[in-house]
């Protein structure tokens, strides 16, 4: 079953106008209620505020929301002898010919291989 929205587009342009006004998180939150589930009236939490917040920002136009579709992925091959083969790296990175890099291994939960460059 779908749930229906806590706020709607008009109150997220308001809340967006308070933020651009200056308007403290805590303040805004606190004008935002809602039904709690004891049947009361509960604030805004934050993690509502910055979804609710980054819904008006693209409603607005502030921010886009890319599609899928849209994301060029480029596919790069590991040669034989282990050599790694970016024909476009200075162009993507801006890094120049001859710059020096470590590979570093992923840290704590993060699959994420680091090249960092060596001063």
């Amino acid at each position: 079953m779908a749930r229906s929205p806590r706020w709607s587009k008009e109150d997220r342009a308001n809340l967006l106008k308070q933020v651009q006004d200056g308007v403290s998180e805590q303040d805004i939150r606190r004008v935002f209620k809602t039904k709690s589930r004891g049947g009361g009236l509960r604030e805004m939490t934050s993690v509502e505020f910055a979804q609710q917040l980054k819904q008006a920002m693209v409603e607005a136009g502030i921010i886009k929301q890319s599609s899928q579709r849209s994301i060029k992925s480029d596919t790069y091959t590991v040669t034989a002898s282990g050599r790694l083969n970016i024909p476009d790296f200075e162009k993507i990175t801006g890094y120049k010919p001859g710059t020096t890099f470590s590979l570093e291994t992923p840290r704590g939960r993060s699959k994420a291989w680091r090249l960092v460059p060596i001063d």
